[in-house]
């Protein structure tokens, strides 16, 4: 009979149990995470009163990356530890916001990263994920804060300085005139240069579209695109300064391969379109301008003018 199948004395009689549980935790911490499941699965079954198998089975399923079912897990660590010890288990609850938002739900995340950030023993790891959880959730002042302090904590943080650059250049693309957003964009993007080298070019590349210097950028979005050819930002960039460039051609191959990427973006269709028009391809640019059209409910002025100048016999 398998041992799950057996009838078990309680946990504190229960050396084979015990036994099983210490070689559960041995197995984990030598990343051998599916054996340490096979031992830990059943033990929960005999004795489920045990919040440290369930915190041991979150981290294994965690690492496997099934995060539901180390959501469910490490959900009933943290309540049979608030119920049997009165405390918070703060490695569970780390885990679980780890969990939470690697399964897509940085909301749900957020609490715990927050409890887990605020900890004495927090690194800059888990304020780099609560910072990007904040970022997936629209706050990106808090976003921005969160990941001020994991750099300050340490430098090293790749994620935390290519997330801190996205917003730079995000802030630049709003105010390209700012002197102040464009220094910072340039100083963050030159961090994430140190360890991701093409994927600052990508950035570089951005930065330079929207302060209107294509010609700039069009050899820095290529390199980062050999890399990430299917990035969308990227592909649109491209386009748009090969567009303000006058590479017509190139531009209208681009920008095609970006309505694929970003088919519910009007910026890029009206793009498209625009390039279309430059070239004499009437329908074609007719059916771009149309499309930008349907997106923005009519309400871009730019591409309504257009269409009724194309229009006009």
């Amino acid at each position: 009979m398998a041992w799950g199948q057996e009838s078990r004395p309680p946990f504190a009689e229960d050396e084979e149990a015990q036994n099983r549980l210490q070689r559960g935790i041995s197995l984990y911490q030598q990343s051998q995470y599916a054996a340490a499941l096979e031992v830990l699965e059943p033990l929960v079954i005999h004795h489920p009163e045990q919040a440290v198998a369930y915190r041991m089975l979150g981290l294994c399923y965690l690492q496997l990356k099934q995060y539901q079912p180390a959501v469910t897990a490490l959900r009933k660590a943290i309540e049979l530890t608030r119920a049997q010890e009165k405390r918070e288990d703060a490695v569970a609850r780390l885990a679980l916001g780890r969990a939470l938002f690697l399964a897509g739900d940085p909301a749900a995340a957020l609490p715990e990263l927050e409890y887990a950030a605020q900890r004495p023993e927090a690194d800059a790891a888990t304020l780099t994920l609560l910072g990007y959880a904040y970022y997936r959730q629209g706050n990106e002042a808090a976003a921005r804060k969160t990941l001020l302090q994991s750099v300050a904590r340490d430098e090293r943080q790749t994620e935390a300085w290519r997330l801190l650059a996205e917003l730079d250049v995000q802030a630049v693309t709003a105010t390209p005139d700012d002197p102040a957003a464009v220094k910072r964009a340039q100083s963050s993007i030159e961090k994430v240069n140190r360890f991701e080298p093409v994927v600052a070019a990508g950035l570089r590349g951005r930065l330079l579209v929207a302060q209107r210097q294509f010609a700039k950028a069009i050899p820095e979005l290529d390199r980062a695109l050999t890399a990430q050819p299917d990035e969308a930002t990227l592909v649109f960039a491209l386009g748009l300064a090969l567009s303000r460039e006058g590479q017509l051609e190139r531009a209208t191959t681009t920008l095609t391969r970006a309505t694929s990427l970003l088919p519910q973006e009007a910026g890029v269709w009206r793009e498209l379109g625009y390039v279309h028009e430059r070239a004499g391809r009437t329908e074609a640019a007719i059916a771009a301008y149309e499309k930008a059209a349907a997106l923005t409910n009519g309400q871009d002025a730019f591409v309504t003018r257009a269409l009724e100048r194309l229009k006009t016999p």
